[in-house]
């Protein structure tokens, strides 16, 4: 794997981290946070249509008020619309924002990636779904808590119904592993699921899940380092890409690496330029072509956002 081409999307004096990139009718998107800083309560998402080479030719922003919108992903719905996904984080007391008003996972969806409907909140209020996956028309995600230690497994129709379908599908209790959180997935054909998950406690190992339809049962295998801001895609039947933020020559960067699904063997490919504060990568693949969105603090010691082009 070689990097053909990196180009800095951002410039402002703001923090810009968390991103996602999709291929929506032709045209690719990203999405990111801007805020203050990594922690900070004054979150609104950038959404920006670009060009593989790293041109932004358009620009939106979504925010809530009293609210702190944070890691939003992006997905296309089985009708074709592009689907927003970002966790709402409230601020003290926001009463006047009535049913919105709990932290919890938020959906927006648009028919042309330019006019975006109403907000709806999905899943779990305190529980923050990570990341939406299609397979067979239905959406599936994990969410976590930190306070419980354990992931739930949700699926369903996020505009109409949008369950917990199977409970603590990793745990502490269960796994006597410690603080599962972030994840992405995959499908193969055959509906077999594929989970990449974070953990940030004890070993600090990422874990792959296996389960096959209705997902009640899992079988997990560590995969012995530490992944952080996961993002997974399927290359064939047998494997699949990832990225995130590793550990290596004792920093953390963000790099792209190839697993065996069925042996769940990881060999690295590429090592983003990345450092200080860096990860949660998005990917689209395009022929012998992978773009990937990332963002770090390599440059001028603040987080801004990045499109890698790469061969594959």
């Amino acid at each position: 794997m070689q990097i053909k081409n990196i180009k800095r999307l951002t410039y402002a004096h703001k923090h810009h981290a968390f991103t996602d990139l999709c291929d929506f009718r032709g045209a690719l998107y990203c999405c990111y946070r801007v805020a203050s800083n990594h922690v900070s309560g004054d979150g609104v998402i950038d959404i920006v249509t670009i060009t593989p080479h790293g041109h932004v030719e358009y620009k939106q922003r979504i925010n809530l008020p009293s609210t702190d919108l944070r890691d939003p992903k992006l997905s296309i719905t089985p009708k074709g619309k592009l689907m927003l996904l970002a966790y709402a984080r409230r601020l003290a007391s926001p009463h006047h924002l009535g049913q919105l008003g709990a932290n919890i996972p938020v959906i927006w969806t648009s028919q042309d990636g330019l006019s975006w409907s109403s907000p709806t909140n999905i899943g779990e209020k305190h529980w923050w779904l990570w990341r939406l996956r299609w397979h067979d028309h239905k959406a599936y995600g994990l969410a976590y808590n930190r306070s419980a230690n354990t992931v739930h497994f949700y699926s369903g129709e996020p505009k109409r119904s949008f369950h917990r379908t199977q409970s603590q599908i990793f745990s502490l209790q269960t796994h006597h592993k410690g603080y599962p959180n972030e994840s992405d997935m995959c499908f193969t054909d055959d509906g077999t699921a594929y989970v990449v998950l974070r953990r940030d406690s004890d070993t600090y190992t990422a874990q792959l899940g296996i389960s096959r339809p209705p997902y009640t049962q899992w079988r997990w295998t560590d995969l012995g380092f530490y992944l952080g801001g996961p993002n997974m895609l399927k290359l064939d039947e047998q494997s699949a890409l990832l990225a995130g933020r590793v550990l290596y020559k004792n920093k953390l960067v963000t790099a792209v690496l190839k697993i065996e699904l069925k042996s769940a063997k990881v060999t690295p490919l590429k090592i983003l330029p990345s450092s200080g504060d860096n990860s949660y990568p998005g990917m689209v693949k395009r022929g012998n072509t992978l773009l990937v969105s990332y963002y770090s603090a390599h440059q001028d010691q603040q987080a801004h956002i990045y499109l890698a082009q790469l061969t594959l």
